[in-house]
């Protein structure tokens, strides 16, 4: 299977004016509305996590002064500890995010992608190698891609969030060379 403009535009969710943009380094104003959802998606899952953290955790403090449990009192110590490592790890991803959408810059990798596929008792991982970078895709991506073919992909800065791609002129694979994947072992 060759993959096709059509198939990377349908994958990705972008339009030729987009690709137009990131090919400058820039976002265009629907990946800028697009990258908005993410953040605000990101923050209503913290505030959820949160919640529902803060409410096991107390509950278990509670209950372990109350019936003098000290299990239960660690138990609901170590659950603020998770709580606040969870919300300094999604607070990054929103600040990430932001700092992507104030710079409106555009990260070009371009060079072979070598397609890994990572077989997992339950389930598989789809990555994408190219440029020494390592991305981690959906399966609808993946398949989308030709095995050591180049192309250029365009993705954000810090949030590394894909915008784009498309395959690199020059040299192309045949539509009957089959594209093998590289699998590592578990």
């Amino acid at each position: 299977m060759t993959a096709s403009a059509d198939g990377l535009r349908a994958a990705l969710n972008f339009t030729e004016s987009d690709l137009r943009a990131n090919r400058r380094g820039e976002l265009t104003i629907e990946q800028v509305k697009r990258l908005r959802r993410n953040q605000r998606r990101s923050a209503l899952i913290g505030a959820l996590v949160f919640s529902a953290l803060v409410f096991a955790s107390t509950a278990l403090i509670f209950a372990g002064q109350t019936e003098n449990n000290t299990i239960m009192l660690l138990a609901g110590l170590g659950l603020t500890l998770v709580n606040a490592l969870m919300v300094g790890h999604i607070g990054r991803d929103i600040m990430r995010i932001n700092s992507d959408l104030r710079s409106n810059g555009v990260e070009l990798l371009a060079g072979n992608v070598e397609r890994v596929l990572r077989r997992g008792r339950h389930r598989d991982s789809y990555l994408l190698k190219v440029a020494d970078q390592t991305l981690y895709v959906t399966k609808d991506i993946f398949l989308q891609f030709d095995h050591l073919a180049p192309y250029r992909i365009y993705r954000t800065r810090l949030a590394r969030i894909l915008l784009s791609a498309e395959p690199a002129s020059g040299d192309r694979r045949q539509a009957s060379d089959p594209p093998q994947p590289t699998s590592l072992p578990r």
